[in-house]
């Protein structure tokens, strides 16, 4: 029976407007709360047995989380960011008190503490809270959907109204506020409110006024003093108090009028604290990365010799699984980002990847955890905060040289390292620098690729998630219940006694969350990305490389360097992404990282420069041939001229063609027949025949020709 977490989806009866979404499950997986995306209600009480029960009769089905809100933040307009920040200051203190906040009664008490608090209306943070459940429990499922609303992408003439609503207490009507207005908004803020000065928002529009609203200057006391414009013709601070409202960000403000270290001690979002303490599986996952000791050769040319790889580890503390690797050559946020990835994807196809079969129940975990741990490295970076924002998992990092705080994924590196150093070929040799120079380099020993490498740690992870862990402290209910200290029987167990900290994500939404962020540019050749060409399925449809010839312009895109064979648009297709495949003259890059690829495109540019040199006296000596052949020819010609006028020249053109074709038919011919392997020149013929040159009496050739 498939495995039940956090974010399935379940389908009742076929029904297409029937289908529910887990939102939390207890630790002993008897009861669970779901919500219908289809209806506008609040969550509902269900008990595990009638969902496994339902199952297994088929009278319900997991289907795909095709309604997970999929949001590029660097296509929502100014306004939806606004309102989607808006919406998620409001509920985020709520959305935290799982299971309470799926209580009718305490949901209401906890509404209208969030609405007095904000502001906002009750049913308007019910509404944010179904909106936020329904599509996935992500952030982003709060930004409104704009683009599927009429009207898309225009722009919206104001007229010469006055919009809002009327002055209470003046006749004065008052400007709209159009995009100069806004320039000049802008410019007034950056000039007079985003400065060190620290001065208040009130100074800022007065200088406004007085800088852009100003048409003469009056003389007292020998000071010009500036004459606004009628108060008509004037914006009001409320308006210019609006538009700071929605262009403002806590972070541009404390950083441009304090300091960007204020704003990363202060105003940051805090990333929590290390703890111990782990209920189920995916209740805390830790996270580490460490260079090998061994060197690697390239898959391109097994010559060359590319360094130590950086070999990177996610493990579930709760059963002690490795639900995530990545092997790469940087220790840096991507590489992290690739290993948090690698936890969502289903193991049985990555393992077949590498050439490796393995059964589901050998590596099970495909899962996002509610925290991860790391060590102040890649997760204390703003990078991370993808992670809280988007993914809505929270981050925790041990103090300074506190490796013990994440003894077992430490130990877990040591563990690798002791099964796979004395097999290794390369491997770093201490003593080496001990017996003197004449022994021999252990780097000139590296016979195994990123690939291969790949496949050594894949073994070891499946060796170590299915082996006797003699150490491990169980729980009661695990000796009771007979279970083995396997890591993986662990895990099966715990989904199913403790698995409610476990979040189902689709790996594209996790990828696009953590990959790198470039651009690629459109030409009539394809998209261009590190000098390699894509296409995809709207460039075709849409014809984007015909229309690129009239002009190139550039895209967005995510990639995974693990893999340069397909790419990613953000912010086209339905989902909000879409692929983009090499094209088939491109197909040896395929499956390569991104630091293979950059290695033999430098390599190839410079064989081009070595080769430019060395076949520069080859090109003189093709001219200088070509020039004599040339000579020869004019020398020829010269010699046997006659003079005669151009028309005398061109008539009989034809004519001479064809016997010249003749000719050439008759010496193939006879050369082939008496088997001389070249064919005696015209003028060889006439030497041999005497003095008569049969070949160039055209006269008597013409005259042969029209008898036959």
């Amino acid at each position: 029976m498939p495995r039940l977490a956090v974010n399935t989806m379940l389908q009742y009866g076929g029904d297409p407007k029937q289908i529910e979404r887990i939102l939390w499950i207890d630790a002993w997986r008897v009861q669970c709360y779901t919500i219908n995306i289809f209806d506008n209600r609040f969550p509902k009480l269900r008990l595990m047995q009638d969902i496994e029960q339902g199952l297994q009769e088929e009278t319900c089905r997991i289907v795909d989380d095709e309604w997970f809100s999929l949001v590029c933040e660097e296509f929502l307009s100014e306004k939806a960011r606004v309102q989607m920040e808006n919406a998620w200051e409001a509920v985020k203190q709520l959305v935290d008190q799982e299971p309470a906040i799926f209580d009718t009664v305490t949901r209401m008490k906890l509404i209208q503490k969030a609405s007095e608090f904000s502001g906002i209306s009750t049913k308007t943070i019910g509404r944010y809270l179904k909106s936020f459940w329904m599509k996935g429990k992500v952030k982003y499922a709060l930004a409104p959907g704009f683009d599927k609303r009429g009207g898309s992408g225009k722009t919206k003439a104001s007229g010469q109204a006055k919009r809002g609503r009327p002055r209470k207490y003046s006749q004065d009507k008052g400007i709209n506020v159009d995009e100069e207005v806004e320039r000049i908004f802008r410019v007034a803020l950056k000039k007079y409110y985003y400065t060190s000065k620290k001065a208040p928002l009130k100074f800022a529009y007065q200088k406004m006024i007085q800088e852009f609203y100003s048409q003469e200057n009056k003389i007292e006391n020998g000071v010009k003093i500036p004459i606004i414009q009628d108060p008509d013709e004037l914006p009001t601070y409320a308006q210019f108090k609006y538009f700071f409202q929605k262009e403002n960000s806590i972070k541009k403000e404390v950083s441009t009028r304090f300091s960007s270290k204020k704003y990363e001690l202060l105003h940051r979002p805090v990333i929590g604290s290390a703890t111990a303490e782990a209920i189920g599986p995916g209740s805390r996952y830790l996270l580490d990365g460490t260079t090998f000791d061994m060197y690697l050769v390239s898959r391109i040319n097994r010559n060359w010799i590319i360094g130590r790889p950086c070999l990177y580890y996610v493990q579930d503390v709760f059963s002690r699984v490795v639900v995530g690797v990545f092997v790469g050559l940087e220790t840096s946020w991507l590489s992290a980002a690739m290993a948090i990835a690698n936890c969502c994807e289903d193991k049985v196809e990555f393992c077949k990847q590498y050439g490796i079969d393995i059964r589901p129940e050998e590596w099970e975990a495909k899962h996002l955890p509610e925290t991860i741990l790391g060590d102040r490295g890649e997760l204390f970076t703003q990078d991370a905060e993808t992670l809280i924002s988007s993914l809505h998992v929270k981050i925790e990092n041990t103090s300074s040289y506190r490796g013990d705080l994440k003894a077992i994924l430490e130990r877990h590196f040591r563990t690798t390292n002791d099964l796979t150093k004395m097999m290794l070929p390369g491997v770093i040799d201490a003593d080496f620098r001990q017996r003197g120079p004449s022994s021999r380099d252990y780097r000139l020993d590296a016979k195994l690729d990123l690939y291969q490498f790949n496949q050594v740690i894949i073994r070891c992870v499946l060796y170590h998630n299915n082996h006797y862990l003699p150490n491990y402290p169980r729980e009661e209910m695990m000796i009771s219940d007979d279970i083995e200290s396997i890591p993986s029987k662990i895990w099966q167990w715990g989904v199913q006694y403790r698995s409610g900290k476990l979040r189902e994500v689709p790996k594209s939404v996790v990828l696009l969350n953590l990959l790198p962020v470039s651009e690629c540019l459109v030409t009539y050749q394809g998209l261009k990305f590190k000098g390699l060409f894509y296409s995809s399925h709207t460039a075709l449809k849409e014809r984007w490389m015909e229309k690129a010839r009239t002009g190139t312009w550039k895209l967005s895109v995510s990639y995974d360097p693990r893999n340069l064979g397909t790419i990613y648009l953000r912010g086209v297709g339905e989902n909000g992404f879409e692929p983009c495949y090499l094209l088939s003259q491109y197909n040896q890059y395929n499956g390569r990282t991104q630091e293979e690829i950059e290695y033999l495109q430098e390599f190839e540019r410079m064989q081009k420069a070595q080769q430019a040199k060395k076949e520069l006296q080859p090109q003189i000596d093709l001219i200088t041939h070509i020039e004599a052949i040339v000579l020869e020819a004019e020398k020829q010609t010269k010699e046997k001229h006659v003079p005669g006028t151009k028309a005398e020249r061109l008539r009989g053109i034809q004519d001479h063609r064809n016997l010249e074709k003749q000719l050439m038919r008759n010496e193939e011919s006879m050369h082939a027949q008496l088997g001389f392997g070249k064919p005696i020149h015209s003028e060889d013929k006439a030497d041999s025949a005497g003095s008569i040159d049969y070949f160039n009496d055209f006269d008597l050739l013409k005259k042969k020709r029209g008898e036959k």
